[in-house]
C-alpha cells in the first residue's frame, strides 16, 4: 500500500532528524505528513483517510486533534533539525531572509521567516496569532527574528526583505543595532522622511509627486532619516516605477544605492510561491477549520516538513537532470515544488521510494520556464 510505504519512509526520516522525541509524537507527526501528501488538504478527516491504521476514521481524527492540542509538542524543537540540515548543505554565503504574513484559516494569521531559495522559500520559523491583516505588532515580528538569529550566525551576510508592515522602528532598529543585518523593506507613501538636501519632513509620496520619475525608471535618495517620530538616520530610499504598474514601489534600506536595493527586493516575491504551495496549489492551509493559534502552528509544522521533503526531492531531480520524468523535455512548465511533488508520486507508483533523496543547493541551475529551442 502506498500510504504504508510512505509512512515508513517519513517515519524513518523523523527518526533520524528528531532523535529523543517521544515515539507517539514522532509517529503522529509522520502520519500527519503522509496524510497531507496523499490527501492534499489540511482538514483532518481528509488526512485521516490515508492513515494506514485499521481503526475508525473518527478515532483517527480525534487522535490528530489531541496531537495538535498537545502543549508538549514543541514546534521549534521538532523543526530545528530540518532547518539545520538545510543550512548545512547551503554553505555560508549571503542569505536573503524573507518575512511575510498569510491567512491561516478564517480567524488567524501566520507570520513566517523564510530563506529565499530558487524562486521559492524555505520555511525557518513561524508564529500564528489571532486577528486580521495588520494585527501583527513589531514586538511579535522581532521575537520571530530573535528565534531565527542563531540559525544564521554562520552566514557572512544576511539581508532581510519584507513588505510595509515590517518597516517599523522596532524591527529596523533591532536589525541594525542588535543583529547587524542589512534590510530592504517596502514602506508606505504616507511615512515621513527627511532628505539630505531638505530639512523639512515630507511624505514619501510627495517625493514621488515632485520628482520627474517616469514608468520604467528608478530614483534613489542616498541619505535620509526615516519617520519624524523615530528619526532613524543614514538610510536610503528607492522609488521604482515599473512599466506595468500604476504606482511605484517605495523601498527603505540600509544598503548603499549602488547595491541596487530594488533588484535585491525582487526576491521577496519568491515567498508567494511558498504560500501558493501551502494553499491552493498544495495543502489548502487557508481552508483549515482550526482557530487556536498554537494548534495551527503544529499543523504548519507538518506542512513545513512536507515542504522540506518536496523541495529537497525536486532539487535532487534537477541536479540529476531527470526532470523529464515529470515535466516536458523541451521546456520547464513546473516549479521546483511541483517537480518534487510529482516525482514523489511517481516514486510511489513505481515502488521506488528508496530513491527518495533530499538535497538543497544555492547554485541550482533551474531550467528557464517556457519553450527552449533545441541546440
Amino acid at each position: 500500500m502506498p500510504d504504508q510505504k510512505l509512512f515508513l519512509r517519513i517515519n524513518d526520516l523523523l527518526l533520524r532528524y528528531c532523535k529523543g522525541q517521544p515515539e507517539d509524537v514522532r509517529k503522529n507527526l509522520a502520519l500527519l505528513v503522509v496524510g497531507l501528501f496523499l490527501g492534499r488538504h489540511v482538514q483532518l478527516w481528509e488526512i485521516a483517510l490515508w492513515v494506514p491504521v485499521p481503526i475508525q476514521l473518527t478515532s483517527i481524527v480525534r487522535r490528530f486533534e489531541r496531537f495538535l492540542a498537545n502543549p508538549a509538542v514543541d514546534v521549534t524543537k521538532l523543526f530545528e533539525p530540518f532547518v539545520n540540515a538545510m543550512l548545512l548543505s547551503l554553505g555560508n554565503e549571503t542569505v536573503y531572509l524573507v518575512l511575510d504574513c498569510t491567512q491561516a484559516g478564517r480567524k488567524c494569521r501566520t507570520l513566517l521567516a523564510t530563506l529565499a531559495y530558487n524562486y521559492t522559500a524555505l520555511p525557518l520559523a513561524w508564529k500564528t496569532i489571532k486577528g486580521k491583516k495588520g494585527h501583527v505588532t513589531g514586538e511579535v515580528q522581532k521575537a520571530l527574528l530573535e528565534q531565527v538569529q542563531p540559525y544564521l550566525r554562520p552566514y557572512r551576510h544576511v539581508i532581510v526583505l519584507g513588505d510595509a508592515e515590517f518597516s517599523n522602528a522596532t524591527v529596523l532598529t533591532w536589525l541594525q543595532d542588535t543583529a547587524h543585518w542589512d534590510f530592504v523593506m517596502h514602506t508606505r507613501g504616507a511615512n515621513l522622511v527627511r532628505t539630505a538636501d531638505d530639512p523639512a519632513w515630507q511624505p514619501v509620496q510627495e517625493l514621488w509627486d515632485t520628482s520627474d520619475l517616469q514608468p520604467g525608471q528608478v530614483q534613489h535618495w542616498p541619505t535620509i532619516a526615516f519617520t519624524q517620530e523615530h528619526q532613524l538616520p543614514d538610510l536610503t530610499l528607492t522609488i521604482q516605477w515599473a512599466i506595468d504598474q500604476k504606482e511605484p514601489l517605495f523601498l527603505i534600506s540600509n544598503l548603499p544605492v549602488d547595491r541596487q536595493p530594488q533588484v535585491i527586493y525582487e526576491r521577496r516575491f519568491w515567498i508567494e510561491t511558498l504560500f501558493g504551495n501551502a494553499k491552493s496549489r498544495g495543502f489548502e492551509l487557508a481552508r483549515t477549520h482550526l482557530i487556536d493559534p498554537a494548534h495551527i502552528d503544529r499543523l504548519i509544522l507538518a506542512i513545513a516538513i512536507a515542504t522540506h521533503v518536496t523541495l529537497g526531492l525536486g532539487t535532487q531531480l534537477v541536479l540529476d537532470k531527470q526532470t523529464h520524468w515529470v515535466d516536458r523535455s523541451d521546456r520547464r512548465d513546473l516549479s521546483l515544488f511541483q517537480l518534487g511533488w510529482r516525482w514523489l508520486y511517481r516514486l510511489l507508483a513505481l515502488n521506488r521510494l528508496p530513491m527518495l533523496k533530499l538535497t538543497f543547493c544555492w547554485d541550482l541551475h533551474l531550467p528557464e520556464a517556457g519553450f527552449q529551442p533545441a541546440k
